[in-house]
């Protein structure tokens, strides 16, 4: 289940199945189960402070946004962005030169936390699957921070994000997309699709890959923050909210130039640094 979907080259991103994952089960567990008082007071009281935030996320937005510009709507985005991680109990570590601007920046995905990890570290315009925008408060969110939404049910609707993404790039504004079309435990990454590195190509812009990772407290891998499978949203916060600590771990790699490569070049050559070390 992916909170951030892409279209394939004109394909429809189907999901991965991992049928044999023990997510879906702890899951449930994050859910239902009764033992462990300390972490079910962690995810109640965390869960409490989400609550609040993203209320005062609507408000600022709803008051603030339409009253400055956009450059002081990127800070507080990742502002916001920063402190929502901190509610949650994520601790952010990042490394590798920023993106500048008009870049195409792609990454593999885990959970719909990425999302907020870049923003906290860079406010980027992200593409979103349509059916976000009906998320309760965070779908509303969302759809006020130069989100490009796309309808994976329509074909016709790759072409409009792929022109809408040469327009953002054009005029210095950087875009993020998940290639992998769906999201993953993050112990590997799928392969890319190649459709939306056509927008990098179009604008003349470069592409900058980026790597993600979530380990535990131990710095070993953790499945607190995967979003995939069966796992509801709901199923997902309270997993991620019960977790003593879970570190995210982004490395921003050197930006690729588009000029001369094709689509399919591009997507192989980031793939492949990507997963170099995922």
């Amino acid at each position: 289940m992916s909170v951030i979907s892409l279209f394939a080259d004109l394909d429809l991103p189907l999901s991965h199945p991992h049928p044999h994952h023990p997510v879906a089960a702890r899951a449930a567990a994050a859910t239902h189960h009764t033992s462990g008082l300390r972490a079910q007071a962690r995810m109640s009281w965390r869960i409490a402070r989400l609550a609040v935030h993203l209320a005062a996320g609507c408000s600022r937005v709803a008051l603030l946004y339409p009253l400055v510009g956009e450059r002081t709507q990127r800070k507080m985005r990742a502002r916001w962005s920063r402190q929502l991680l901190g509610v949650l109990g994520v601790e952010l570590q990042a490394q590798g030169p920023l993106p500048r601007p008009g870049q195409l920046l792609v990454s593999n995905h885990i959970s719909w936390v990425d999302v907020f990890v870049i923003n906290a570290i860079s406010p980027l315009s992200f593409v979103c699957k349509d059916e976000v925008r009906n998320w309760p408060l965070l779908g509303w969110l969302v759809a006020r921070n130069h989100t490009v939404f796309i309808r994976r049910a329509s074909r016709s609707s790759a072409a409009e994000v792929r022109d809408r993404l040469v327009g953002s790039l054009s005029c210095g504004r950087s875009v993020m997309v998940f290639p992998e079309g769906t999201t993953t435990d993050g112990r590997a990454v799928l392969p890319f699709r190649a459709a939306l590195f056509q927008a990098a190509i179009d604008a003349g812009r470069a592409v900058k890959p980026v790597r993600l990772r979530y380990v535990d407290h131990r710095g070993e891998h953790s499945d607190a923050a995967a979003y995939i499978d069966d796992v509801s949203f709901w199923q997902s916060v309270c997993m991620l909210a019960r977790a003593p600590r879970t570190v995210a771990r982004v490395e921003l790699l050197p930006a690729l130039p588009s000029h001369g490569l094709t689509r399919q070049d591009l997507a192989q050559v980031t793939h492949a640094q990507v997963s170099a070390t995922a």
